[in-house]
């Protein structure tokens, strides 16, 4: 049975209970036997109770489409029982169909004294997470073409829905330079998710360079399947690292590495900080693009990038980035530059994760940019904005639920950088340079 298609939702989780006490009951004395400490034991008790109801609020009424929320014990859980099912073949196929496609799942079906069982090695398996080491970047930015195309797409790594279709679409196209993901790979991005949900649908061309962010899901398991297995399977050495031509600076950041164990703000390490100085300084009066997985700000999330914000604040007061795209919202958002910093926003997290559509109340469409593009009115943390709402066909029999897929196209083309919005079909729905 493939671990692929392979979903946990709260419906699979909490079945074999008449209900969520006698689930956590269970849960307790399992921990207990695990961690000898029982404030220790409580604690981990209560993030998954966090979990729990977080996943209920954001599945919503679509058990069989994938959900995960930012939080680690709930991913964590989720990577566990589904590995274990898929093992134990204790799962249940379902299809769903829609107008343009089927979708074929299988839904964890276990018994109560599975849970128990599943629960003594889950606790087992976490307590042992440690952080794997965080490997240093090159002192310098690698030298690139003056002419440079990127395939950009961020939230990607569910194998799921548009995420295989974008990389086909990309792999189709074939003309790029680089491939950059901005990190997520789930649930847990522990080694068999990465194979599964990442490196069997990276587009194959051969000649472009591959690169892929560190988020929040990787390091939820310490990021060792990221550092081990992901970058390795790049070619990639570092999770931050630095381009250059003779008109621009690409910097990507590693803003995932640093965060608490549920933490949900994004940090830049004090080394990272030093090393980034430096290619500042050698950029000169190059233009400089800064790709991150967390965001700075945000106008339909609940995490203001306050902290990452601080940390960058050196470089955004001296006005040193010019452009900065990121993922971890799983929308695309266009933000006018900002009021203060002068920086170009662009939130590219619809590579792949099904992220239900907002409301957007009222918010005017935008027929000059085209079908789908509504203006957002900007607050005091984020500035107005573009944002695509359309249904999304790749999530049979609820397309009309879910916000769309798809990923960008950035070409750099001497002084000149010109973007490209594509839907995860490869239809190009937004065309203009970036000024």
């Amino acid at each position: 049975m493939p671990l692929l298609n392979t979903l946990v939702s709260y419906r699979s989780l909490t079945q074999p209970f008449p209900d969520t006490q006698t689930l956590l009951s269970q849960t307790r004395a399992a921990a207990g036997q695990v961690i000898a400490d029982s404030a220790a034991a409580d604690a981990r008790v209560s993030q998954l109770a966090a979990g729990l109801a977080m996943l209920r609020t954001e599945q919503g009424a679509f058990p069989q489409v994938m959900h995960t929320p930012r939080n680690a014990a709930m991913s964590l859980l989720q990577t566990h029982i589904a590995q274990n099912a898929v093992t134990e073949n204790k799962l249940e196929s379902f299809l769903l169909r829609g107008l343009e496609f089927v979708f074929e799942g299988f839904e964890v079906r276990f018994s109560s004294a599975d849970w128990f069982r599943w629960m003594l090695s889950f606790f087992t398996w976490i307590e042992a997470i440690d952080k794997e080491p965080l490997p240093s970047a090159p002192a310098e930015a690698a030298p690139i073409d003056d002419n440079f195309t990127v395939a950009l797409f961020g939230d990607w790594g569910t194998g799921l829905y548009g995420a295989p279709v974008c990389a086909q679409s990309i792999q189709n196209e074939g003309d790029y330079d680089l491939l950059l993901h901005l990190g997520d790979v789930y649930y847990s991005g522990r080694d068999e998710e990465v194979s599964a949900r990442f490196q069997k649908f990276w587009p194959n061309l051969p000649d472009a360079l591959g690169r892929s962010l560190n988020g929040n899901h990787e390091m939820y398991t310490g990021g060792h399947g990221y550092f081990r297995e992901l970058l390795p399977g790049l070619n990639q050495t570092s999770s931050y690292f630095a381009f250059q031509n003779a008109n621009w600076t690409l910097v990507a950041l590693d803003t995932a590495y640093d965060q608490p164990f549920d933490g949900q703000t994004g940090r830049v390490l004090q080394p990272q900080i030093d090393w980034l100085r430096n290619i500042l300084a050698a950029a000169g009066d190059r233009k400089v693009v800064l790709f991150t997985h967390r965001q700075p700000f945000t106008l339909l999330d609940n995490d203001q990038g306050t902290n990452l914000m601080a940390d960058l604040q050196e470089f955004l007061q001296g006005r040193k980035i010019w452009a900065w795209y990121w993922g971890h919202e799983h929308r695309l958002l266009l933000y006018e530059p900002h009021p203060l910093y002068g920086f170009r926003g662009r939130c590219v997290g619809h590579g792949g994760f099904p992220q239900a559509r907002p409301d957007l109340g009222g918010a005017p469409p935008a027929p000059d940019i085209g079908d789908g593009w509504f203006h957002l009115s900007g607050t005091a943390d984020a500035p107005n904005a573009l944002i695509l709402d359309t249904a999304n066909v790749y999530i049979p029999g609820f397309e009309a639920e879910f916000a769309p897929h798809g990923y960008m196209r950035l070409e750099f083309r001497g002084a000149e950088l010109h973007e490209s919005v594509r839907a995860a079909g490869a239809a190009n729905i937004y065309d203009r340079p970036l000024t």
